[in-house]
């Protein structure tokens, strides 16, 4: 199996709106507060394709859609740490959305800044 994982640590309280889903399964909207995780776990096929959608701000007015999990190789190793310990762990922050990077040991790459909206 294979684990997701959206952690918030935006500052002043901020709640997190998270929606994931893929063609198959659509989780439940899911309010986070500072701190707090939405994880989920599956079994990766060939067409197997996550994507999630964050709100924050007054409103929830700031969005950010992004693909959480894609079904290849060069994703789960360098978008994500690999199949050890098989998670893509996305942390919502002030300035933007993060993933970390297993080649990068342990550094972590700004997906997009939290303001844009889509």
């Amino acid at each position: 199996k294979f684990n997701v994982e959206i952690v918030n640590q935006l500052g002043f309280h901020k709640k997190l709106k998270v929606h994931c889903k893929s063609k198959t399964h659509d989780f439940p909207i899911t309010y986070l507060n500072i701190g707090e995780n939405f994880q989920f776990k599956f079994i990766i096929y060939l067409k197997t394709q996550y994507w999630c959608n964050l709100w924050q701000g007054p409103n929830y007015e700031h969005h950010v859609v992004f693909d959480a999990f894609l079904p290849n190789q060069d994703f789960i190793d360098n978008t994500c740490t690999g199949m050890n310990p098989n998670v893509c762990r996305w942390t919502a922050k002030e300035e933007g959305v993060y993933v970390r990077k297993k080649k990068n040991k342990g550094e972590y790459f700004m997906l997009r800044a939290s303001g844009q909206t889509n």
